[in-house]
C-alpha cells in the first residue's frame, strides 16, 4: 500500500486537484450544452426544445454544488496551515 501524506499541504493539494477535476468536467457539461443547442439550431425536434430549455441540466448543478463545497473545505484547510488574519 502507498503512503500517503497527510500533511497540511498534501490535504490542501489534494482539495485542489479535485477542484481542478470537477472544473474540467464542468467545461465539458458545457461542451455538450453547445452541441446540444447547435444541433437544435440546425434539426429542431420537440423533444431536442425541450431538453435545450432544461439547460445547463441537474449534472451541471449537481457539480457546482460539489464545487462549492470543495472550496469551503479548502477555506478551512487553508485556515489549517496559514491561520487566521
Amino acid at each position: 500500500m502507498p503512503d500517503h501524506d497527510d500533511s497540511p499541504f498534501a490535504v490542501l493539494e489534494d482539495l485542489l486537484a479535485e477542484v481542478q477535476l470537477r472544473h474540467f468536467e464542468q467545461a465539458e457539461h458545457v461542451g455538450e450544452y453547445r452541441r446540444l443547442v447547435e444541433d437544435v439550431q440546425e434539426h429542431p425536434t420537440e423533444d431536442s426544445v425541450r431538453v435545450a430549455r432544461a439547460l445547463p441540466g441537474t449534472k451541471y448543478y449537481v457539480n457546482a454544488e460539489y464545487i462549492r463545497q470543495l472550496w469551503l473545505k479548502i477555506d478551512v484547510e487553508l485556515k489549517k496551515v496559514f491561520g487566521q488574519s
